[in-house]
């Protein structure tokens, strides 16, 4: 669908063969709405935010300037958990899920994954109120804790209750100098949400310093990376012997995208 077509299904709440098969003139209110939505789009506001909701893996998640709008690129990521999901005994399989955003991971991980349990957390409470609105929109508030937490400050000492078998992670990765240069579309989102530290990889480090605390014995560590950052994040492994790199998984455009980290036997 192009974005006006886009407007319309959203404004109408029909589909789009609905468009052309019983179209009907749109009231005075309709078009106002529609009008105002074109503007916002004029002015470089993301279609999803002017919509107010966006796709994650099928699933409809309202989306506004609160949370980084999810991406094609953390669909892979998903995929990646749920496909080694299925090769893991333990049961309910107990899942971290850092940086909550609108939610699109936790509630995919849990609509997708027959038992689990989701722990998600993120330092923004208004990221937190929007993500818990689509776990209830989604049917699965109670299989996703939501969590208002610095990565893992809350959970302080690591404990037989707060070990996961799987961690999973989107975090900001873009370098604080390029942040004012992005495009306009993508000023609209939190910087929260996309700012990764000078080199981008501030959120790496910590998540490689702590991950190893709270992951069982063989849990698996995912993160989402930015497609020039391999090299960087081996070298930052380095440092890191508990961890096995399973493997970067490419994108659609054949960038590396997906890094997969098995955590060794103490």
């Amino acid at each position: 669908m192009n974005e006006t077509e886009l407007m319309l299904t959203s404004i109408l709440g029909c589909r789009r063969v609905d468009l052309y098969a019983d179209w009907k003139p749109l009231d005075e209110f309709q078009r106002l709405h529609l009008d105002r939505m074109k503007s916002e789009r004029q002015n470089g506001r993301p279609l999803q935010y002017v919509m107010g909701w966006t796709e994650f893996m099928g699933l409809k998640l309202c989306v506004d300037e609160r949370v980084l709008i999810p991406r094609f690129e953390t669909e892979l990521l998903v995929e990646s958990v749920l496909k080694t999901a299925e090769k893991i005994s333990r049961q309910p399989l107990e899942i971290l899920d850092i940086g909550s955003g609108s939610g699109n991971i936790a509630i995919a991980l849990a609509v997708f994954l027959e038992k689990c349990q989701v722990t998600s957390v993120d330092i923004s409470e208004e990221a937190l109120d929007l993500a818990r609105e689509n776990a209830k929109i989604s049917q699965v508030s109670h299989e996703i804790n939501f969590i208002r937490s610095d990565i893992f400050n809350a959970f302080k000492t690591p404990n037989e209750t707060n070990k996961f078998d799987i961690i999973v992670s989107n975090p900001p990765y873009i370098s604080s100098q390029r942040i004012p240069h992005l495009p306009i579309e993508v000023q609209f989102e939190p910087v929260l949400a996309l700012d990764g530290g000078v080199r981008g990889l501030f959120f790496y480090e910590q998540i490689f310093a702590q991950a190893q605390l709270f992951l069982k014995p063989d849990g698996y560590l995912f993160l989402e990376i930015g497609d020039d950052q391999r090299k960087d994040l081996e070298d930052l492994l380095k440092k890191y012997s508990c961890f096995d790199i399973i493997e970067f998984k490419k994108d659609l455009n054949e960038r590396d995208r997906i890094l997969i980290l098995c955590q060794t036997r103490f």
